[in-house]
Formats: C-alpha cells, structure tokens, sequence
C-alpha cells in the first residue's frame, strides 16, 4: 500500500472535520424524539448520511423501532473488517447536572457535549465519514468493510448484536469495536485487546417474621444474609492462574489506570490487584418490611469481574462452595447470567495492522488495555470466533456521566484509524 493513498485518506478526512462535528451533533439530537432504546430516527439518519455518500445501507430490526443500520463500502473480496458500534445511549439522568442540554449536542470549543457522545455517537460519526472517504477509493486498494450500527447494547442487545449473530448476518476477519475509550485518543492513544468476563448472580435468605421487641420468637433474615454476603466478598482474594502471554497487555492496563493522579491510596491498591483477582461489587441489596418486624427474607445482588482466560464455572463453583453450609439456614444462590472475556494478542497480525493505522492516524505509538467492562466484541468473539480490537473517539471517566462530551480530536483520531485500516489489513 502506498503511503501517498494513505496520506489522501487523512487528508479527506481532515477536510471533512465540520463534517464530523455536524454528524456527532445530530446524533446526539436524534436521541430526543423517542426512548433511548428506540434508534429509528437515529438510524434513518445514519441511512440518508450514507446513501447520499454512494454508500450501500440496510436496516434491521426484530422489534417494532429498534433499528440496526449495515452499510458496506466493498474492497477486496478475500479480507472483511466488521466495524461495530451502538447508537442507542442510556438515560441522561438529572438535567440539573448538566451544563448544556444532554439532548442538543451543543458545540463548545473543541468539545461537543451530549448523552452518548462519548458512548458512543463519536466513534459512530467517524465510522460514518470513514465510509465516506473509502467509498471513493478503488476496490483493489482497500479490504471490504461492514460497517453496524446497532440497537440495543445498553441493555443487553437482545435486537442487536445478539440477534444479529443469531440470523447470520455479521462474518469477517477482524472486528473493530467503536466503543472503546481512553484518556485522550489523540494524544494517548490505547487499543483494547479484550475485556473482562462477569458473573451476575443474587443470595436469598429466608427467616421467620416476629415482632421486633421480639427477635427470640423470629429468624432474621438480613443477619443471615450479611453473613453470607461476608462469605461471599472473600473471593475478592481468590487469585487467578493467567495464561503469560497476557501479562504485558495486564501490565498496561494498570499503569494506564494508575496514571490517574486523583486516586487515593486505597483505590490505587485496588487497582494493582484487579486483574489478578476478582472485583466483588455488592449492587442491590433489600430486606424487611417495616421498622418494627423481624424480616422473614432478604436479598443481595452481586457483580463479580474475572480476568480474560479464567473460567467463570471456576468462581461459580467458589461461590456455591463458599456458602455451602449455610444452605441449612435457608441461604439459596441463583446465578443471573454468566460470561467469559476474551483477549487478542498484542504482537498478532491483526494487532499489528490497528498499530500500524493508530499510528499512522495519531503519530504516537498505541499502547494495549483490557477494558474492565464488557462490550458487544465478546460476542463476536465467543460465538463467531471473529478476533477483536477496539479504538474509538470516547473518553473513558465521561461514559454515562453527567455532562459527557467527545472532543474534535478524539474524532478525528477515530475517523482517521477507521479509514486507513483498509488500506493496511
């Protein structure tokens, strides 16, 4: 590939910049005419964007107006690169803690503010005008790119990616997930090389109401529970046994976390350990009926984080061990849902080729991150078998935040990447 076609993408997507503001903008407005889980405005925008470009774009949906947009801008036909991205957001929480409308998409300097921009209505305008500019280049110089925007991802992509998979419509060699996020894309540009697995389950303890003057006459429900959830916390000490070839992609991870200066102590130690043990996080808990009652059941809700390359069967296994002898006391787990994580090598050669563009795109060479929560790529991963990289334009602290913005160059960053990587894979 010549690096005089490579510069000519850059350029055009460089001249493209108010371009690129106005799409990530409108994006974000378009979140306004229905519930965040509806993106059909949203998708008929990204179709009449695209179709006027010369682009060839579908809509899909399972359900009523949750809409999945494909566009394919066609290269070689031996090599495919799925990108893939989310346009529906999550909710913008209270307005009073904004400083602009979450809704408008208001242009502020070099930031454009807005439910989703970071997550994800940035990395989705690149995508879109890295089509753009590829619709214009010859098929024999560039590999074929399938470009979805999907519905759904916030909340679990039953209409999206999940079904998407299930009726066979996204294949390649390599996919590239728009939700991926750093401190500064431009400046400090880190590629996702995985994600952690999850296992999402809840205890129930069952007792014996009394009167609260009571307690002899009752069986109190949430003193058992709390010491189950005791148990339970525990394997925040179990550690893993982690293939090798992980450790240096680990490795970054942390320092990119600890890069942070506004840690404490205590979050810093948190951290060093995060991806050599399990993250146990209590999230719900409830119990009891009134003041005055002995509760006769109580629940807690937990969400446990595992490191790519452990088996969640192995802490599903802990976790009924941990709590085996208290079952006789009315003490029962139900496992809510369960995944593994994934990772690609960093020295793989589809690693190299996101390097390569990365680097050609920013000028500065990307490091590797695991990113602590999961996205749609595992999917790919575990059921297609599709490896999986991630770059975007987002801002990682900014993610359902309030006042989240994209910045302009975070934009161009991911536009520029999301052009040049056909031309190098």
């Amino acid at each position: 590939m010549s690096s005089h076609l490579i510069h000519d993408v850059l350029d055009r997507i460089d001249g493209l910049k108010t371009d690129l503001i106005s799409v990530t903008s409108n994006l974000i407005r378009f979140q306004t005419v229905s519930p965040p889980s509806n993106t059909l405005e949203c998708a008929k925008y990204v179709k009449a964007y695209l179709e006027d470009a010369g682009v060839e774009v579908s809509l899909y949906s399972r359900e009523g107006e949750k809409v999945n947009v494909h566009a394919r801008v066609q290269g070689k036909s031996d090599k495919k690169i799925v990108w893939l991205g989310h346009l529906d957001v999550v909710p913008a929480g209270l307005r009073e803690k904004w400083i602009y409308d979450p809704f408008e998409g208001v242009v502020d300097g070099e930031r454009i503010y807005g439910r989703g921009s970071s997550d994800m209505k940035g990395s989705c305008a690149a995508a879109m005008v890295a089509a753009k500019v590829l619709s214009d280049i010859p098929e024999e110089e560039k590999a074929t790119i399938d470009f979805w925007f999907t519905c759904d991802e916030e909340v679990g992509s039953y209409n999206g990616t999940r079904w998407l998979i299930e009726r066979g419509l996204i294949s390649g060699n390599l996919c590239i997930i728009g939700d991926s996020f750093s401190r500064d894309p431009s400046r400090e540009p880190y590629i996702d090389v995985g994600c952690k697995g999850y296992i999402h389950f809840s205890l129930r303890a069952t007792g014996k109401s009394a009167h609260g003057s009571m307690p002899f006459y009752g069986d109190n429900a949430i003193e058992k529970l709390l010491l189950a959830v005791e148990r339970i916390k525990s394997i925040g000490n179990y550690g893993f046994t982690l293939p090798a070839d992980l450790e240096s992609s680990i490795k970054s991870s942390v320092e990119y976390l600890l890069a942070d200066e506004r840690l404490s102590n205590e979050q810093r130690n948190v951290i060093r350990r995060a991806f050599y043990y399990p993250t146990v996080s209590l999230t719900m808990i409830n119990g009891g009926v009134k003041v005055n009652v002995i509760p006769d059941s109580a629940e807690a809700s937990f969400d446990i984080r595992i490191s790519p390359g452990v088996d969640p069967e192995e802490i599903v296994e802990r976790i009924h061990y941990l709590i085996s002898d208290l079952s006789g006391m009315g003490i029962e787990v139900k496992i809510i849902g369960s995944e593994a994580g994934y990772y690609e090598r960093w020295d793989s050669e589809y690693a190299i080729s996101l390097r390569r563009a990365v680097k050609a795109a920013t000028g500065v060479e990307p490091k590797p991150k695991i990113l602590l929560g999961t996205t749609d790529a595992i999917r790919l991963k575990r059921i297609l078998g599709i490896p999986c990289l991630g770059f975007g334009a987002g801002i990682e602290e900014l993610a359902h935040a309030p006042n989240e913005y994209v910045t302009v160059g975070g934009l161009l960053s991911a536009a520029r990447v999301y052009g040049i990587l056909p031309l190098l894979f």
